[in-house]
């Protein structure tokens, strides 16, 4: 798993595990980052490839447990999904359910060597359906407010956040908002031979975070 920003020199960190003797990386990495370029995971790939390393890279969706992360202080103060997504779907995905599959990975290397796999949930959901799960779980009403990126940033900034990791927050949230985010993979359970974790199982799991 790779920090955001710039904290350790990456190509450093993956030529002193091949000198160490590592010969199989499972790495955390983004869906469709095939099309950024401009991000670190694409950058990464490609140094763990370079490196001749055999390597699983996990593409996952977006994280379910977002909700219980950046998300949570708003849910549980003021039951509302803050976050500028607007209408879009996105395959929300288990973070459980990608270490699963990093597992697997590492302890059958030679079936998941030099493999790409597309982690998601097997459903696209937008925040206001995941709000009126979230509603029923809960038995408390939690809405969606929908803020536009400008307003989602002035607040966060104005309540006390990092404004460089309230604008990595921002970033994270375009593609669902074009609508590039409700892509669903069934790779888990091609991996796995079971389905993914849906978000109300989650919801669920976790329910006492937001109460």
């Amino acid at each position: 798993m790779y920090p955001p920003g710039d904290h350790i020199h990456f190509e450093s960190f993956i030529q002193k595990a091949k000198e160490k003797g590592v010969k199989h990386v499972v790495y955390l990495s983004l869906k469709d980052v095939q099309f950024m370029p401009f991000i670190h995971h694409y950058k990464n790939e490609k140094l763990i490839k370079k490196h001749g390393l055999n390597f699983t890279f996990l593409r996952a969706g977006y994280f379910m447990q977002n909700l219980s992360d950046f998300l949570h202080r708003e849910l549980k103060e003021r039951k509302r999904i803050f976050v500028p997504a607007g209408k879009g779907k996105t395959s929300f995905v288990d973070t459980r359910d990608i270490a699963e599959v990093a597992a697997v990975s590492l302890s059958e290397g030679k079936k998941h060597g030099n493999k790409i796999y597309a982690i998601t949930g097997d459903e696209a959901l937008n925040f206001y359906e995941v709000a009126s799960i979230m509603s029923e779980v809960l038995n408390v009403k939690v809405e969606y407010t929908n803020p536009t990126i400008k307003e989602f940033k002035q607040y966060m900034i104005s309540a006390g956040g990092d404004e460089e990791f309230i604008k990595v927050v921002a970033g994270i949230h375009i593609p669902t908002k074009l609508g590039l985010a409700k892509g669903i993979r069934t790779d888990f359970e091609r991996v796995t031979g079971r389905k993914p974790t849906r978000i109300r199982q989650y919801i669920e799991d976790y329910k006492e975070n937001w109460l």
